[in-house]
């Protein structure tokens, strides 16, 4: 959008800042249930959760394991993160011994044949749901797809969208500039997500069983991107977030580029592009296997589910049409942020004072500048995605500012606290008459003065002090969620 961080932030100096607390929030969860051992379950999904089809809260993601919990969208995240725990406290319920996974990176795996991809039944819907994840499977790996995170899902409500739309639509429709709104905030929180990454990055180690995915990643990057090759071998040292790095859940087939943000008609264009389009190596693959289908096409995305990103924009579905429908007919209803690791430290995998700093954290990336992506900048800003997964906690890392500038990640993740966080966190208070907001900022800040706090220090510094390996810590904190009192 053409305006400035203190311009736009100064209209809501007033009694217009409680806009900034309305309006909508829901969050997804994965997790794997494992034996109190730490395997993955060889039970089926938990018959008292119903279809897997129609149970819009508990249903399963990749394989019959992996089970993922869905809130309604609710009008204060306070809301949506007590659903998610009430969730939570009913598959406990239902699984018996088993345990949830507490971790992103998954727990022990057995061999790739083993893993079991979700079973949906015989309907015609339910045998796409099939054979889209043997699909995945065949291109990615079933290991790569036990990877688990947090989906945080928001809206901005109508009254603020209403507000600015009257300062600044110069004539545009409301549905055309609210559209506007979300892909400005989105190319700003994919320039700037370096910084959630390291303050919630909590996947810095691995089981030995998901070896095989690094291997054969580090034979891709050593052949096509040797200035990757350093950094991403110092990973057990540094690493952040592997979930997001180029060893966890991604794709770099996908040809992704910064111009689907520029607008909604290029973003609809991309991904309806990527899904047209045939690949060369998924073609190799073939369509059949044995008499049985194994992939839903060859084209580089399936369908557009497959569409990897940090963020997505969506709109709500209507009579079984896609989101991508839906939404180059109706416009942007909501945005999801994907690049949440899960908290081991809470029972719920995320925490609310973590959903608070989210509110802040999207406020600010909406209300600084954000011009269009061209290539260069493109580059640097998944650049910086990596560096900071891989090895965010080493102490001299230099990040590629957007100006063709190097800077320390240390200060100008203070320069966007100082300046930006804390002064959206204190108005947000004002509105809400307290201090939660921010509590959650200075919560945050304290990781940035010192490193040890950040949930892959802790991760890694308790693993150390107890010569655990992943498996124990991931058990040890597995069973302390489950027989939490509540």
């Amino acid at each position: 959008m053409d305006w400035n961080f203190s311009q736009i932030v100064n209209l809501f100096s007033n009694d217009k800042s409680r806009l900034l607390l309305e309006g909508k929030w829901g969050i997804e969860k994965e997790s794997q249930r494992v034996t109190p051992l730490g395997d993955l379950v060889s039970t089926s999904h938990p018959p008292a959760f119903g279809n897997k089809l129609e149970n819009p809260h508990i249903t399963t993601d990749f394989s019959e394991s992996q089970i993922e919990l869905s809130t309604s969208p609710f009008q204060s995240v306070e809301e949506a993160y007590v659903h998610l725990r009430k969730l939570q406290l009913e598959v406990e319920k239902e699984i018996g011994e088993e345990l949830l996974w507490p971790l992103s990176m998954p727990p022990k795996l057995p061999a790739e044949d083993e893993i079991p991809i979700a079973r949906y039944g015989d309907s015609f819907r339910a045998k796409e749901n099939e054979i889209y994840r043997f699909g995945l499977a065949l291109r990615y790996g079933k290991k790569r797809q036990m990877v688990s995170g947090i989906h945080y899902n928001f809206s901005f409500g109508d009254e603020m969208i209403d507000y600015l739309h009257e300062l600044f639509g110069n004539g545009k429709g409301k549905q055309v500039f609210s559209d506007e709104l979300y892909f400005s905030l989105s190319r700003n929180f994919l320039r700037y997500r370096w910084l959630l990454i390291y303050l919630f990055g909590a996947s810095p180690s691995i089981d030995s069983t998901y070896y095989s995915v690094i291997c054969d990643e580090f034979k891709i990057i050593d052949k096509c991107f040797p200035e990757f090759c350093s950094p991403i071998r110092t990973y057990e040292q540094y690493a952040t977030s592997l979930r997001v790095s180029r060893l966890g859940y991604s794709s770099s087939l996908q040809g992704t580029n910064g111009a689907f943000y520029n607008s909604l008609e290029q973003y609809v264009k991309g991904i309806r592009r990527l899904m047209n389009t045939k690949s060369k190596k998924f073609k190799e693959l073939g369509l059949y296997q044995n008499g049985r289908q194994i992939q839903i096409n060859d084209n580089i995305l399936q369908k557009e589910s497959e569409f990897y990103s940090a963020i997505r924009l969506k709109q709500n579905t209507k009579n079984n049409k896609s989101h991508l429908e839906e939404l180059e007919k109706r416009g942007v209803e909501y945005a999801e942020v994907r690049i949440l690791d899960l908290n081991p430290f809470q029972k719920t995998g995320i925490s609310l004072s973590q959903l608070y700093f989210l509110q802040v954290f999207l406020l600010f990336c909406l209300f600084e500048q954000s011009t269009y992506f061209d290539e260069h900048e493109w580059e640097k800003v998944n650049k910086n995605h990596h560096l900071v997964s891989l090895i965010g906690r080493k102490k001299t890392l230099m990040l590629h500012r957007y100006n063709k500038s190097h800077v320390f990640l240390k200060d100008w993740a203070e320069e966007i606290f100082m300046n930006k966080l804390k002064f959206i966190a204190s108005i947000m208070d004002l509105a809400d008459r307290g201090n939660k907001y921010q509590d959650s900022v200075d919560h945050q800040y304290k990781k940035l003065l010192n490193p040890s706090l950040l949930p892959s220090s802790l991760i890694c510094k308790e693993m150390e002090e107890r010569k655990e390996s992943f498996i124990d810590f991931g058990l040890r904190k597995a069973a302390f969620h489950k027989n939490m009192i509540e």
